[in-house]
């Protein structure tokens, strides 16, 4: 098995060799997956490449601040494409970037680059670390890895860049905060990253009726399993109330687990064309391992899936036995 410094010199061996490259992050795009489709973007536009970046509808308002994203096409993939290298970033498999078929159809080389635990090799380079705290990361140490001088995240790249590792780390309080993890952090500072605007646009500011939802939220809250297991569920009237979208609910699912004691979180929400889970573990539980059971995937504290042939209560149901299972194997 080929160690970092190999993979990531096949990925720079890709970059050189392409000419025109598409790059994309998943489906529902956070901090991490877009601020890296918008660095690696301008790293490639700096070598002179040409570059169209894409992004799946929508983006949050909480991260419409990151520097170069007029440049991404959100939602408009090309009627005719016709690129030479394919860089998909933080998709654990070829259809997380959503229906990308006939871009990665059209390329010579795809190039994955994730971090996540389960993960597929589906490109012709695959660069997979799932002890990497952030995709962000990956992409740093790229930069690292060039080999040229002076060939580091300029200061909006590095403002994207520290704009994944943190909101994938939570503020460097989750346990994929490990110390490389806060290494990079600190080089990306000293590069520029504005650390001030991203803590203030991604976590403290709410709009009015993102405070009214998590209200609700927190009103709707049930407590299961001797009060191991934490359920939020809104439903269409819920987000109707408000005016709200399912994209709003940034952050709901973490502040149960602040409760002692409590060691999964779901935030389960009614959409129109599927049923959305997110899930949080505080402690030992694996809740990518819940989420892989119902076809979804994430991290070991962070995971989530969607469901699209069931109901509202079919999801709630079959999630509560799934997590009544493994909090019974908790000490």
């Amino acid at each position: 098995m080929e160690n970092r410094t190999e993979s990531l010199q096949k990925i720079w061996q890709a970059l050189h060799l392409g000419k025109k490259f598409f790059v994309a992050g998943h489906l529902n795009p956070d901090g991490d997956s877009l601020g890296c489709t918008l660095a690696v973007t301008s790293l490639l536009e700096r070598l002179g490449k040409t570059v169209y970046a894409y992004a799946a509808p929508a983006i949050g308002a909480d991260l419409k601040f990151l520097p170069g994203l007029s440049k991404v096409h959100v939602g408009e993939i090309p009627p005719a494409p016709d690129f030479d290298t394919v860089i998909l970033l933080e998709c654990s498999d070829r259809q997380r970037g959503g229906n990308l078929e006939a871009v990665l159809a059209s390329a010579k080389t795809l190039v994955n680059i994730d971090h996540h635990l389960v993960s597929d090799a589906y490109g012709h380079v695959n660069h997979i670390d799932s002890g990497a705290s952030s995709t962000a990361e990956i992409i740093f140490q790229l930069f690292e890895a060039s080999g040229e001088e002076g060939l580091l995240p300029t200061p909006d790249e590095a403002t994207c860049l520290y704009t994944g590792l943190v909101t994938d780390t939570g503020r460097f309080v989750h346990s994929n905060t490990t110390a490389e993890a806060l290494r990079v952090a600190s080089a990306l500072v000293a590069l520029g990253a504005d650390i001030q605007q991203i803590n203030q646009v991604i976590y403290f500011t709410k709009s009015y009726i993102e405070l009214k939802l998590l209200g609700r939220a927190l009103e709707k809250m049930e407590m299961r399993f001797d009060n191991k297991y934490s359920q939020i569920i809104l439903t269409k009237r819920d987000f109707e109330t408000f005016g709200a979208t399912p994209a709003q609910t940034q952050g709901i699912v973490s502040q149960p687990t602040m409760i002692p004691g409590v060691e999964i979180s779901a935030l389960i929400k009614e959409e129109t064309d599927k049923v959305s889970v997110n899930l949080r573990s505080r402690g030992s539980a694996d809740v990518s391992r819940i989420a892989q059971q119902f076809g979804g995937g994430g991290h070991a504290r962070a995971a989530g899936f969607k469901a699209t042939n069931k109901t509202l209560s079919e999801v709630t149901d079959e999630l509560a036995e799934a997590v009544q299972h493994v909090v019974k194997q908790l000490p």
